[in-house]
């Protein structure tokens, strides 16, 4: 009898202290207190609709959701007034662009209910602004983000790190990893679609074009795969897959060749469908540098401290520019003005045609960062952790915003902002013309070369300068 009472007044002691908190403390069907749900910052918003999602704290057979279009829910959506949801998120749709909506909810157990939740409030998206950023990392994941909040979409394990930048192409999204396979995954939800073997870890980005995907990987190979099932239409070693011979350029496709750099100091032309060499272009050392084509040239950059322009057909050199140190960065060209980073803590500006030096831009340390245009400005990271935005015509420093470790991934600029990954684990969003940073989203481990490609509500793809299909 004693026990018994000693039971009765925990029980009650314990119904008191849990409605002086706010929170119903009801028997469940399960075990564990029922408590109320916490509705969490929205991760994927879109132009008419978002995800709406809470954390499960104990039993519930299920939750009612309520949105509204003010906070105080006086004018609630005639759907969700209350919605009833069995999962712990859900997409709530029919919405209106470019306007604010709120949501919260109460957890249900059989007859019993908590109190409401905090409120989260939403804007939709517009039309044209960025919807998903895709990048990897070296905690190896590659990763979807939406682009306005942050938030994460969906990641896809590995078993290599991801230096890889991404290509997105006919609905599919491609990526290599450290091992050694190249990727094929749906780039909405991340379902990989297929995977190929390439005899050597990849750091370099895949490139499209007509049909086929192709890829470099530190084995010295050079593949042209199918991008149905993945398999090879034709795969070459380049100079004898020489020991040196790994490859951390990009290629390039156009002009019916692949370009792409090797470490026996050689620019490679390949033709797109055969993959039989058609000119070779030598330089004074290796070749990081992704290859950038316009106007009948290829530019590339060697660690022999210039940066070369060579005939795109023929493969005759028409000039070289000379930085400080070595030239890991991949060239940029817009406006007849070829912009490229250098170890020598600067980046540069050179005349397209001739190869004069415009100007230089001083950072505080190396720049292996390839920059990016737009609107006439340009954006590139650099080793002192900062991104910059840097005037295109005169190469004044616009802003600078320092990340929490050094930058070597390219950076992306799209409506909403401007994209980097960081060796500080996260993928940045900055202002365009501020710097400020509107958003940062961590990853397990650092974000190294992967730079960010996006994917805008208008169906428009932006590459980073890293990768092959940047032009």
């Amino acid at each position: 009898m004693l026990k018994f009472l000693k039971g009765k007044i925990l029980l009650s002691l314990l119904v008191i202290c849990c409605a002086m908190a706010g929170i119903s403390c009801k028997k469940s069907n399960n075990s564990g207190p029922f408590v109320t749900p916490v509705a969490l910052p929205v991760a994927d918003v879109g132009v008419y609709s978002f995800v709406a999602a809470w954390d499960k704290d104990g039993p519930a057979s299920g939750y009612d959701l309520y949105v509204a279009t003010d906070s105080a829910f006086a004018n609630p959506l005639i759907n969700y007034n209350p919605d009833y949801i069995r999962t712990v998120s859900t997409t709530v749709s029919g919405l209106d662009s470019t306007k604010t909506y709120y949501f919260r909810l109460k957890a249900i157990d059989g007859k019993d209910t908590t109190i409401f939740s905090n409120t989260v409030a939403i804007t939709t998206a517009g039309s044209m602004d960025d919807r998903y950023l895709y990048i990897g990392s070296e905690d190896e994941h590659f990763y979807c983000f939406n682009a306005l909040t942050g938030g994460k979409v969906w990641s896809v394990p590995t078993k290599g790190d991801i230096e890889s930048s991404a290509t997105l192409f006919n609905g599919s999204l491609y990526f290599g990893g450290t091992d050694q396979r190249l990727y094929s995954v749906n780039p909405l939800t991340g379902e990989v679609n297929w995977n190929a073997l390439t005899q050597g870890p990849i750091v370099s980005s895949p490139a499209y074009a007509n049909g086929a995907v192709y890829i470099a990987s530190y084995s010295g190979h050079v593949f042209s795969l199918d991008t149905a099932k993945g398999r090879d239409v034709w795969n070459v070693v380049l100079n004898n897959a020489q020991p040196t011979q790994t490859l951390y350029s990009s290629p390039t496709v156009a002009n019916g060749m692949v370009y792409i750099g090797g470490q026996d100091h050689n620019l490679y032309a390949l033709n797109v469908n055969t993959g039989v060499p058609v000119w070779v272009g030598p330089t004074g050392d290796t070749i990081n540098s992704s290859p950038a084509v316009s106007n009948g040239m290829v530019y590339v950059g060697s660690s022999d401290w210039h940066l070369y322009a060579f005939d795109a057909v023929t493969g005759a050199l028409k000039w070289n520019a000379f930085t400080d140190d070595s030239i890991l960065s991949s060239p940029t060209v817009a406006n007849g003005i070829v912009y490229v980073g250098s170890f020598d803590n600067g980046l540069y500006a050179f005349d397209a045609t001739t190869g004069t030096k415009i100007w230089r831009a001083a950072t505080g340390g190396r720049v292996q960062s390839s920059p990016a245009y737009s609107n006439g400005v340009i954006y590139v990271g650099s080793f002192d952790n900062k991104l910059y935005a840097i005037n295109a015509t005169t190469g004044a420093i616009i802003w600078s915003t320092a990340t929490g470790g050094r930058i070597e991934s390219s950076p992306v600029v799209g409506n909403n902002g401007v994209y980097v990954g960081s060796y500080d684990n996260k993928i940045y969003a900055f202002d365009i013309s501020t710097g400020a940073i509107l958003w940062s989203t961590a990853t397990g481990n650092s974000i190294r070369m992967s730079s960010p490609v996006l994917y805008t509500f208008s169906g428009a793809v932006v590459n980073p300068g890293v990768s092959g299909d940047q032009q």
